[in-house]
């Protein structure tokens, strides 16, 4: 049963609340594109990798994060890597060059490493496994506070000092990693007399943790990663600045947010795999829809729905990571998410000069992308039941 009591719980809040670390460094640059490509004198395309300088390395080091922080103690690495974290950010906000941006860019996305998978091994450890898709989903509704808090950040940088965003942005983590417990966590004790194995990578290369990795990658490189086309829409598209965009952007994840917790306990009842389906087939759907949206209301109505839609996909395959290796929880998790942002990695270098050419292209190229992900959730035999 999840741990009861005031102390335990005020520290399942906090893990709670360091959710909201990965999509602020992720996401509050997108409405600010064209100011970073007007500071720092680079392209749109050449825009799109200061996206995959974070996400590459974060993703790299997923496939090992998850596992070193179980033979090493996860408490001992979540509170450093969250402080360097933001160390890493504030390193964005004084950047003199566009090299120098990118470098820190990098240190944010490898200490997010450390950060994600850890919060949710954490969470869903003492869980049983039929309430996972619950503690899943609330700390998804985090995950998306922090996807909803990025772009209003980022579209008030945009609209007076860009810089300053980060700067907020290294406070909030520099913030959280002050209030994280040293020692232990609710679902860690700080020492223990009865000898543990330490856990393997090859517990990973399992048929079913490996389609749900795959599911994880190919719906970030399809539905889910259509933020920031969704961004560039409303900047390049439709001429909106950069706080009306933030606003945009906001509407989504407030539906996400609202969509993660009851998504939790529909994927109780309906199963991974059925709620996965659901999720990523309706995702698709209404990413394929946005080219057709034109002006600022519609593309506000479909985007609100798609956020809610995206939030659930995310949902869906953390809650099958969780419990797709039992002996490597903490592995499982990283390796899925390493995968994960590998697709928003490849999708921000892929999509960006496709839109320049042809937004509906870009669009409906990202909802195909979805079907595979479909393909892969229902081939890997596994449910929160637990794996087959």
């Amino acid at each position: 049963m999840e741990r009861q009591g005031t102390g335990g719980e005020w520290r399942r809040v906090l893990l709670y609340f360091g959710g909201m670390m990965g999509p602020l460094g992720t996401f509050v640059m997108l409405p600010m594109i064209p100011e970073l490509r007007s500071t720092f004198s680079v392209t749109t395309g050449q825009i799109g990798w200061a996206l995959w300088c974070y996400l590459v390395p974060f993703a790299g080091l997923l496939l090992v994060s998850g596992t070193i922080a179980d033979r090493w103690g996860r408490a001992r690495i979540l509170r450093p890597a969250v402080a360097l974290y933001a160390v890493a950010t504030l390193g964005c906000a004084v950047a003199p060059t566009y090299v120098w941006f990118l470098a820190a860019r990098v240190g944010q996305g490898s200490m997010n490493a450390f950060i994600t998978p850890l919060l949710l091994a954490m969470l869903t450890e003492t869980t049983p496994t039929g309430r996972v898709g619950r503690v899943v989903g609330r700390y998804a509704a985090f995950q998306a506070l922090g996807q909803l808090s990025a772009p209003m950040l980022g579209g008030i940088g945009a609209d007076t000092n860009w810089r300053l965003a980060y700067v907020a942005t290294a406070a909030v983590g520099a913030l959280i990693a002050l209030l994280l417990p040293k020692a232990s966590t609710p679902d860690e004790p700080a020492t223990s007399s009865t000898p543990i194995s330490p856990p393997q990578l090859r517990t990973l290369m399992r048929r079913s943790t490996l389609l749900v990795a795959a599911t994880a990658m190919l719906a970030a490189l399809g539905p889910v990663g259509a933020r920031i086309l969704v961004a560039l829409s409303g900047r390049d598209v439709i001429g909106l600045t950069g706080s009306q965009v933030g606003v945009l952007l906001f509407a989504g994840g407030v539906a996400g947010m609202a969509a993660a917790p009851l998504w939790g306990i529909v994927l109780d009842r309906l199963g991974g795999r059925r709620a996965a389906t659901i999720a990523i087939v309706t995702c698709s759907g209404l990413v394929a829809l946005l080219p057709v949206a034109q002006s600022t209301w519609l593309l506000a109505c479909v985007w609100f729905v798609a956020g809610a839609a995206t939030q659930a996909t995310v949902v869906s395959f953390q809650s099958l990571a969780s419990i797709a290796a039992p002996d490597n929880r903490a592995g499982a998790l990283s390796f899925t998410l390493s995968l994960r942002f590998s697709g928003h990695a490849i999708g921000s270098i892929v999509w960006l000069p496709v839109f320049a050419v042809s937004p509906t292209a870009a669009y409906l190229a990202s909802a195909a992308v979805g079907g595979l992900a479909v393909v892969a959730v229902l081939a890997s035999r596994l449910d929160t039941n637990g794996p087959d």
